[in-house]
This record gives C-alpha cells, sequence and structure tokens, in this order.
C-alpha cells in the first residue's frame, strides 16, 4: 500500500514540477491528464487490495483505509479526471480570450494538481488531526483557485472563503482538543490518542461531558466547511468565481473532505453519546435544505444557483446521517456519490454557457436549443437529474432518505424533506427551461473540441447507470460503509 501512495505523490509532484516549468500548453495539461488517470488506476488497485484484506481494511502505520475511504478516494479519482479533461479546452479559451496569461494556465495546472493530491492523502490517514490538517491544506491550495482571476469579485470571494473556512477550521481544532481531553487517563499512549481505530476502541470509555462539547465544535467548525447553514455564506461566492473546472471540483470533492471528518467523529460519538451527534445533524440539514431551496428560487446567477444546490444536497446527507438507520445513512452515501458525479456536470454546462453569452445572468441567456444544442441538452439533463427525477441516481439516494426517514418513524422529516424538494424543483424549472428556449442569438455557437465533451458523456452516463443498476461489488461497499457509520458492524 505504501509503494502504491507513492507513486501517486510522485507522479503529482511531477506533474506539479511539469507545469510550473514547461512553457507548452499541450504538455501541461495532457501531463496532468495522465497523472489524473494514474490516480485512477491507483484507486483500483486500493480497492482490490482492500477487498482482498480482512474485515476490508488496510492499516499501515499513519496509514489507514476502510469502505468509507475507498468511497471518498474514488470520488476524488472520478471527479480530477473529469475536471482535467474538462479544462484542457476550457483554459485554451480563457487564454485565447485573454482572461488569462501563459503564466496564469501554468500556475492553475500547479494548484490543481496539488489540491487533487491532498484530498487523496485526506482521505489515506488513521489520525483525525492529520484529516483536520488535510482539511485546512485543502482550504489553503483552494483559496488560490478561487481568487484565480485576481478580479475585484473573485479575491472578495477568496478572503472571504478564507476567512470563514479558517475560523471553522480553528473551532473545529478546539472540538479536537476536546476530543483529546476526553481521552486522559483512558488512552495511555498521547501519540496515538487521535488515531481512529484507537478512538473507536476507548470510545465507550471517553468523558461523555467533554465530548458532546467536541461534537457541537466540530460539526459546526467542519460544517462551515461543508456549507451548513447558517454557516454557508462564503460557498455562493467562492463557487462562482473559480474558473468552471474548479467550481465542478469545490462541489463534487472537497466540501466531502470536511464531511468525512465529521463522519469519522461521528462514529465515535454515537458510541459514546448515543443520539447526540444525529439530532445536531438533523437540525443543520433541514436549514441548509430550506435556505438552499429559498435562494435557488430567487437565483439569477446561475453558478451560484449551483452553489446553492450544493449546500442542498449537502443538507440531505446530514438528514440521512442525522436519521442513522442502515438504509438512511446508505441513501446519505448514495446521495454523495450521485451529487459528486452530477453536479460538475452542470458546472461544466453553466461554463460553456458564459464563455459563449459573456454572462452569468440567467434571464440574459435564451435560445440555447438552436445556440448550442449539445449544452443545452446537457444543462436540460442535469437539472432533471439534480432535482431528483427518475431513474437517475439523485432519485436512489433521496428516495432512500426519504424512506429512511418513515421507516425510522420521523415521518415530520420525510415530509418536510418532500416540501422543500418540491421547491427546488420548481426553481430549478422556472430558471433553467426558459434559457433553453426563447431567442437565439446568430452570433453565438457551440464550443469545438472533443475532449471538452468527453466529461459530459461519462457523467451522465455513470448517473444513468447508478440509478438503473448498482454493481455487485458497488452494493456490497455502500452497505459495509453504511453498517460502519451506524455502528452496526
Amino acid at each position: 500500500m505504501i509503494a502504491v501512495i507513492s507513486i501517486l505523490i510522485a507522479c503529482y509532484m511531477l506533474a506539479t514540477a511539469i507545469s510550473l516549468m514547461s512553457s507548452n500548453r499541450n504538455v501541461i495539461s495532457c501531463v496532468s491528464i495522465s497523472v489524473s488517470l494514474v490516480g485512477a488506476v491507483c484507486t483500483v488497485l486500493t480497492a482490490f487490495k482492500l477487498m482482498d484484506s480482512p474485515e476490508h481494511i488496510i492499516e499501515d502505520g499513519v496509514i489507514y483505509l476502510d469502505s468509507i475511504s475507498l468511497i471518498f478516494i474514488s470520488l476524488v479519482s472520478f471527479v480530477s479526471v473529469m475536471a482535467l479533461l474538462y479544462s484542457h479546452g476550457y483554459m485554451q479559451h480563457e487564454l485565447e480570450e485573454g482572461a488569462i496569461t501563459d503564466k496564469d494556465y501554468r500556475i492553475y495546472y500547479v494548484y490543481v494538481n496539488l489540491f487533487v493530491l491532498i484530498m487523496y492523502l485526506t482521505f489515506m490517514v488513521q489520525s483525525l488531526a492529520l484529516i483536520w490538517v488535510g482539511v485546512g491544506a485543502t482550504t489553503l491550495v483552494s483559496t488560490f483557485l478561487v481568487g484565480f482571476y485576481r478580479n475585484d469579485h473573485s479575491t472578495e470571494a477568496a478572503w472571504k472563503y478564507m476567512m470563514l473556512c479558517s475560523v471553522g477550521i480553528t473551532i473545529a481544532l478546539i472540538g479536537i482538543t476536546l476530543v483529546y481531553a476526553s481521552s486522559v487517563g483512558v488512552i495511555d499512549d498521547a501519540n496515538t490518542a487521535m488515531d481512529w481505530t484507537v478512538l473507536m476502541h476507548n470510545a465507550a470509555s471517553l468523558n461523555p461531558a467533554l465530548l458532546k462539547m467536541a461534537m457541537v465544535l466540530i460539526i459546526i467548525g467542519f460544517g462551515t466547511k461543508v456549507g451548513f447553514s447558517p454557516m454557508h455564506t462564503w460557498l455562493p461566492d467562492a463557487h462562482s468565481q473559480a474558473p468552471t473546472p474548479i467550481s465542478g471540483m469545490l462541489s463534487a470533492v472537497l466540501l466531502n473532505c470536511a464531511l468525512y471528518a465529521i463522519i469519522r467523529f461521528y462514529m465515535v460519538s454515537e458510541i459514546t453519546i448515543p443520539g447526540f451527534a444525529k439530532n445536531i445533524l438533523i437540525i443543520f440539514g433541514l436549514l441548509s435544505l430550506f435556505t438552499a431551496a429559498c435562494f435557488i428560487v430567487i437565483a439569477r446567477d446561475i453558478k451560484r444557483m449551483l452553489a446553492y444546490s450544493s449546500i442542498e444536497n449537502m443538507g440531505l446527507i446530514a438528514i440521512g446521517l442525522g436519521i442513522g438507520t442502515e438504509l438512511a445513512i446508505f441513501g446519505a452515501i448514495f446521495q454523495l456519490i450521485a451529487h459528486s458525479v452530477t453536479k460538475p456536470l452542470l458546472f461544466y454546462s453553466a461554463g460553456n454557457i458564459i464563455q459563449a453569452y459573456d454572462t452569468r445572468v440567467m434571464s440574459s441567456i435564451t435560445g440555447l436549443k438552436y445556440t448550442m444544442p449539445f449544452t443545452a441538452f446537457m444543462l436540460t439533463a442535469g437539472s432533471l437529474i439534480i432535482v431528483g427525477v427518475p431513474p437517475f441516481a439523485i432519485f436512489v439516494g433521496e428516495f432512500n432518505i426519504v424512506l429512511g426517514a418513515v421507516s425510522a418513524g420521523q415521518p415530520i422529516i420525510a415530509i418536510a424533506v418532500l416540501a422543500l424538494l418540491a421547491v427546488v424543483f420548481a426553481g430549478f424549472t422556472m430558471h433553467i427551461f426558459p434559457m433553453i428556449s426563447g431567442k437565439a442569438d446568430p452570433g453565438i455557437k457551440e464550443h469545438d473540441g472533443i475532449i471538452r465533451k468527453i466529461p459530459f458523456v461519462i457523467m451522465i452516463l455513470t448517473t444513468l447507470v447508478l440509478g438503473l443498476f448498482m454493481p455487485e461489488s458497488l452494493g456490497d461497499l455502500l452497505t459495509d460503509a453504511a453498517r460502519m457509520i451506524g455502528g452496526i458492524l
């Protein structure tokens, strides 16, 4: 396992160095795409090794991998390949239009490769303290990507993102310190006191009063990075101002990093103080879903609307975790996967439109089915998918969460979720379909380049296949992860 991780690190550092030093744009892009594919191969090798290991766990010093880790790593692998494929044409267009310079082009790939590598490593470590370090490092690197264009709006968004998420991460650190304090007298070795397996083994003996305070701070702190309302205010600005490939990555995998940290602490908490973290997650989940639904309806900027959709989906996942049954947790994990493979499809559609129409204001965009038929189809399909139309993957995740609420004897939560999802559906319908129809501008045309279209096709097929057919191996992996999170194993 160490060899696979070493190869992953070496390849991404090589791609970073080439991006920094090379003056050939095609070399930089192709090397970065190739390294992302190497990351996908490493993920597959990790999956095989994990499935062959006892109890589906790999533990090697600071390295720790289980079914939960593998799900998050796989999403980083998938989304990074899609983002770098889309970046090839998108960044070339930005360069040709004078939006960026050759130096900006190189720096973009430097930050993207570092960003992806840090996310990989965040999901591979044993220590919850190192996970905190990983979440903080993703904030640092992604801040430069949010402020990439260095105009007033992007700079403001980057500062807002860095300040709010830094405050959140600091709050989470205080919570982690309290977790450590709760282990004093229980775990003798201070060097391993924050190792997840050690905490899980000793969770029943941790100080419950300290752990309660810790979980409040951890959920609020990491929840700021996840985008839980009311700590979400950085997210629409950051996602709307970042380069479009980065907007897709921020929604699809960056939010997952902080959510992963919450899940690990949640599992410890449910042994020490059962039900406490669940109630907090349900509150934040419903509040996030309500906030997102309201702002989606009144949105004017297409990328901000998609950012609020990410808040909605994080809220749904929190609700599934908060319900806490195996079915609801299964639905939450499936929703996590479905959102990660779907949301870039919408952001990339928006990116195509913004580059062609030179505006993000939805009321100024009409006639897409005539001017940009491929993008119009993908935007329409992506919108229907993200609002939960069957038979796509998002529908399966939402259905399981709602069914989990009903089966757990919480019909009010199920009704509230369905009502808010109906508002989200109405909001997307109200904004997206007028863009597809209406008067066409004859001066606007679809972007050329097959590489740019490949991610769209892969993502829409992936979410369709996941909705219609679940491979047995994936079903076993999700069930295993749901049972681990729910404390059934």
